[in-house]
């Protein structure tokens, strides 16, 4: 299944921590079984940012299953970094032939990479080796090849960056799956500066049914970063009325693209919210897109663990809450939120507390 290879699911991490967590999101969607309530009790807490619960529940754990060890270091990532690479670490020795153990650890490592000004090529050195032991094992997945990609973009040449060898990716990807290479020369594309051409490819993969909601998912994505707020607006409005078939059966042939799309779905909601508090403007429609993410969340029935955390979505619907001078339902949103070891999230939550009673 392929959600959308190039998000920042939490919207908390620097440039080159962001390529390495989105490799993440489209190799390790967790698909719990339907009979698996242990898992999927796991991934809900997750989601809540309850990361302590699923910490203590897994860690001690003997012979973790890939999903687990996925799920595991997940939420160490979000508690701390040292103990999350000691577990990936343990993850490839459990799993030393399964790809996914690999991109976990790149994932790790790059987020080390992202935090540690001294330590950086050291651990983008490690990220890199992770990802090419696994296109050695997997070399029929799209995914690895674009995971690659993306370090080779991100990362800077000293760090073991190449574009040229980052052009090479893209064609062995359309190759393997010429959708699948249209998106990653988009993202490519856009990258590089080359934006008139990116969002041509964007907007033509939009025409299809099939590819309406990663593409206008994706486009959104690099507007906001670019803080197009206009175009990024314009762009994920249509994700506030997108409807999409409901799939009951997680064993059928239609499964994948639904969690896919609806995933799409729902990420574009949160990112048209937080379109809203970055811009400062639209909060009514922030405050309606928020507000929809967060009821959606609760009823869906596709794995939400790669989601923004109910956490995030009710610090930004308190901010925007707070600048629509709704003070009484901005408090109602922040007393939804459970605690956090994320300093980021916690010194957002402080200031807007901090303006919250000013204006009590």
């Amino acid at each position: 299944m392929q959600k959308n290879t190039y998000l920042n699911v939490s919207g908390n991490k620097t440039h080159f921590r962001n390529i390495a967590l989105a490799a993440t999101i489209s190799l390790f969607s967790l698909h719990a079984a339907a009979n698996d309530t242990s898992l999927s009790t796991l991934q809900a807490h997750f989601s809540n940012g309850d990361y302590t619960f699923v910490i203590d529940s897994l860690e001690e754990k003997s012979a973790k299953s890939t999903k687990e060890y996925n799920l595991l270091i997940s939420a160490l990532m979000n508690e701390d970094l040292d103990d999350a690479e000691e577990v990936a670490e343990q993850f490839i020795e459990a799993h030393s032939n399964d790809y996914r153990a690999y991109h976990m650890h790149a994932s790790v490592m790059g987020a080390q990479a992202s935090s540690s000004i001294f330590s950086a090529l050291g651990y983008a050195e490690k990220a890199k080796t992770s990802l090419e032991k696994a296109v050695t094992i997997a070399p029929d997945k799209v995914e690895v090849y674009q995971a690659l990609m993306q370090f080779h973009m991100a990362a800077p040449s000293i760090a073991g960056g190449d574009t040229e060898e980052a052009k090479k990716l893209i064609d062995k990807i359309a190759g393997i799956d010429a959708t699948e290479g249209l998106f990653s020369r988009a993202y490519f594309l856009m990258s590089e500066g080359e934006k008139e051409k990116a969002v041509d490819i964007y907007k033509t993969l939009a025409e299809s049914d099939n590819e309406k909601a990663r593409a206008l998912s994706d486009l959104g994505n690099h507007y906001l970063q670019d803080e197009d707020y206009k175009n990024a607006f314009e762009t994920l409005m249509p994700f506030m009325t997108m409807n999409i078939a409901e799939v009951t059966d997680k064993t059928s042939s239609e499964w994948d693209a639904y969690e896919r799309d609806v995933f799409n779905v729902l990420y574009g909601q949160y990112r048209l919210g937080l379109a809203a508090v970055k811009s400062g403007e639209q909060a009514q429609i922030g405050i309606r897109a928020l507000t929809q993410y967060l009821e959606a969340v609760k009823v869906t029935n596709i794995d939400t663990a790669d989601l923004p955390s109910t956490n995030w979505a009710n610090l930004r619907l308190a901010e925007l809450l707070m600048n629509n001078n709704q003070v009484a339902e901005a408090n109602d949103a922040l007393m939804s939120i459970n605690s956090s070891n994320s300093e980021r999230f916690n010194k957002i939550l402080k200031g807007v507390r901090k303006s919250l009673k000013k204006r009590a």
